[in-house]
């Protein structure tokens, strides 16, 4: 663990940069909604949900993935192991999350308190986390953003094994799996069953449980790909 501390503080330097970029587009994207909203807002419409919140997890994969190929050749020409190194980014990836997650948390909390910034517009927020306790709404901001974090980091090592064509590849077979796997429930109409299933999972399971199955798969195929990948 201590070796993994050392590795952790040799990371550090680009933290202040990682969180520069990750709030300043999401201030960007919060600044432009909600010229948006005002520009159409009326009183008699209600709440809006934006869906902004996502840019905030799309900015934190593409943080990730850059990160880690910048960061690992210099950790190996500090001597620094393939397993130091990934495991050390994974500890930084929870700690980011629930960094993340208080953050989100307050903005939330804001957002309300102020009549959803004076317009009706909810950014920070989504309609099913109104009746979350705190440490569910805690998990379903931490646990996605551990999921995208990892899903960067694995594009990271992906791309230090197989540079920018196996990046591209990849997700082009993703895309393209997830596209066959939607036809499929389609011609089987299956969507009514899947939107049932969904409606039986408990809120605990959605917003973790399974998102933490799908983090731990992408931290797993991440690792075994870091330890075959060169600077």
């Amino acid at each position: 663990m201590n070796r993994i501390r050392q590795v952790v503080r040799l990371q550090m330097p680009a933290w202040p940069q990682i969180l520069g970029w990750t709030w300043s587009m999401t201030a960007v994207g919060f600044g432009i909604h909600l010229l948006s909203v005002m520009a159409n807002h009326d009183p008699g419409d209600g709440v809006t949900t934006t869906g902004g919140l996502v840019s905030v997890y799309g900015v934190a994969i593409g943080m990730a993935t850059v990160s880690v190929t910048q960061i690992f050749p210099y950790a190996l020409g500090m001597s620094v192991t393939r397993r130091e190194f990934y495991l050390a980014w994974s500890l930084l990836a929870v700690v980011q999350s629930v960094v993340y997650a208080l953050v989100l948390s307050l903005l939330r909390a804001v957002e309300q308190a102020t009549g959803y910034w004076g317009v009706g517009m909810r950014y920070f927020g989504l309609p099913f986390m109104d009746d979350a306790n705190p440490v569910l709404l805690l998990l379903g901001y931490a646990v996605p953003m551990l999921v995208v974090t990892h899903l960067g980091i694995l594009l990271g090592t992906v791309h230090l094994r197989w540079g920018t064509t196996g990046v591209l590849a990849s997700v082009t077979l993703a895309f393209t799996a997830l596209g066959l796997a939607a036809a499929l429930t389609t011609w089987t109409r299956q969507w009514h069953a899947i939107g049932r299933w969904l409606l039986d999972q408990p809120p605990a399971a959605l917003l973790a449980g399974w998102p933490v199955l799908v983090a731990a798969a992408f931290a797993v195929g991440g690792y075994r790909l870091i330890r075959r990948a060169t600077a």
